[in-house]
């Protein structure tokens, strides 16, 4: 290839790519504590984005549509979900265990159990409800810890050398997609987590969907 059509070339890539790829606010902004609640075609319109300029003006009117409390909501949610949830590098609002949280509020109760090598090892009930709920006692062991032992959150863990695995076990009496009651499993050492099986997959995510109808406030 001559190098005059190889610089048009690559002047025409630069024109069309990075406006848009450059910026990692935009570019992963769908997997945003915010983006959690888009919907099946909210998501559908946020693909065909191409420039900086059509993905600020998607936010905007997306936030237009869910009200002026919704963005500081979402942000508040979030820091409970990387005080109360982060495990290794992870924070707790890019994992499942953080989105169920942002997207429907405190649980009614919830809990955790490690498992290692398929048998359980413990159970413990740290009050994680009333401790994301923002209660001033809530969660805490009376010495400025939670109760699961840890300062803000559950941390890396092994037994005997085996990798633990964390199930967080949600219970919500109530949602807008009805009553959710949800265990999610999470690497103890590198925070990486999945729903326990294939039928909660399914559940959250009609959960979910109903989540993000009902977070639009106007049309």
């Amino acid at each position: 290839m001559k190098p005059t059509r190889l610089l048009v070339l690559l002047l025409s890539i630069a024109v069309v790519v990075p406006v848009f790829a450059a910026n990692p606010d935009f570019k992963d902004w769908e997997r945003s504590p915010q983006g959690y609640f888009m919907t099946t075609a909210e998501r559908q319109e946020w693909t065909a984005i191409k420039t900086q300029e059509e993905a600020q003006h998607f936010i905007d009117q997306f936030l237009a549509k869910r009200g002026p409390t919704f963005a500081a909501d979402v942000a508040d949610r979030a820091a409970k979900a990387d005080k109360y949830f982060t495990i290794s590098k992870i924070p707790g609002s890019k994992t499942l265990r953080g989105k169920v949280v942002i997207l429907f509020g405190p649980p009614s109760s919830a809990d955790v159990f490690d498992v290692a090598d398929a048998s359980a090892v413990h159970h413990d009930s740290p009050a994680m409800a009333g401790a994301l709920s923002g209660g001033s006692s809530a969660g805490s062991d009376g010495g400025g810890r939670d109760a699961g032992g840890s300062d803000s959150n559950e941390g890396a863990r092994t037994m005997g050398g085996l990798s633990v695995t964390k199930n967080y076990h949600f219970v919500y009496t109530s949602t807008v997609a009805g009553p959710l009651d949800v265990t999610i499993s999470a690497d103890s050492a590198t925070g990486k987590d999945r729903p326990r099986d294939k039928k909660t997959s399914k559940q959250l995510d009609a959960a979910f969907e109903a989540a993000a109808q009902a977070s639009i406030k106007t049309k």
